[in-house]
């Protein structure tokens, strides 16, 4: 086990967390004012929070894979080359799910349909 490896992949990973943060919450917060313009609700600000704590450990995952990668694997995906690929890959995906599940909260599961 490298314990510097493991030390820069979390390193890694909270730098950019902010980033991360900042991103989804920013694309949720002007989704909500598209969907409901007039006002934000006591329940939205609640939901926001809960969502970002979720976002949050969902995040998590790709420190945590790459850290059993190191642990278990002795490294050998070598899953420190795909950094910016779960990065990216994440944040698209959690941007979209925030996209959706703002329609939902907003217009009910229909507008599916």
């Amino acid at each position: 086990m490298n314990h510097q490896l493991i030390s820069n992949s979390l390193e890694w990973w909270e730098k950019k967390r902010i980033w991360f943060n900042l991103t989804v919450l920013i694309f949720g917060i002007w989704q909500i004012f598209n969907e409901n313009p007039d006002v934000l609700r006591f329940n939205d600000v609640i939901c926001i929070i809960i969502y970002g704590i979720i976002a949050n450990v969902f995040y998590s995952i790709g420190i945590l894979i790459e850290l059993l990668d190191n642990y278990y694997l002795n490294n050998f995906l070598k899953l420190v080359k795909f950094r910016w690929f779960f990065l990216i890959f994440g944040t698209i995906f959690s941007i979209t799910y925030t996209f959706f599940s703002i329609k939902v909260y907003y217009n009910g599961p229909m507008f599916l349909w």
